[in-house]
């Protein structure tokens, strides 16, 4: 009797930690980013969006671009249709309204951050990582944060000088 009071308990005990929301204070990540020379990366994503989970087990996943954002980039997920709060400059709110209020309701939608808070690039959409120009593409956007060169240009040109290059 004991026991089945004590399995249930620690059954909904777990049950209720799962459903607790975490707290995503980007203005924190960003300054841990800066200490560690690195961009905030936050992935914006919803549950039951198709393209989000093919972006996110073909492209995210990718031995390639995962060793290249792990090296480079403090990695955010944040899921809105969950209940996490996201902390960011003067917003204190849920997924979807942080999403709305800096202006990237689409999903998925990529975005990086620079040490002084600001989004630097937004990529929305899907890229899949099959060898097709969106792969290079997503590796290419990677490649310009994490060399700081949106300090100097916009992608486009950055994108333009890269194929000259090749």
């Amino acid at each position: 009797m004991i026991t089945n009071i004590i399995k249930t308990f620690l059954i909904v005990l777990i049950f209720q930690i799962s459903l607790q929301a975490r707290e995503i204070n980007i203005n924190r990540i960003i300054n841990d980013a800066s200490k560690n020379g690195k961009h905030l990366f936050v992935w914006l994503h919803k549950t039951d969006c198709g393209y989000c989970e093919s972006m996110k087990e073909f492209t995210l996943q990718n031995d390639t671009v995962k060793s290249f954002i792990d090296k480079n980039f403090i990695f955010v997920h944040i899921n809105v249709w969950e209940k996490d709060r996201v902390i960011y400059k003067g917003f204190d709110g849920n997924g979807r309204e942080f999403a709305k209020s800096v202006g990237y309701d689409f999903y998925p939608s990529s975005l990086f951050f620079d040490n002084d808070s600001n989004i630097v690039y937004a990529e929305v959409g899907y890229r899949d990582n099959s060898k097709t120009p969106n792969e290079k593409r997503f590796y290419s956007i990677l490649n310009f944060i994490e060399s700081n060169s949106y300090k100097k240009m916009d992608f486009e040109d950055y994108e333009f000088n890269i194929q000259e290059e090749l």
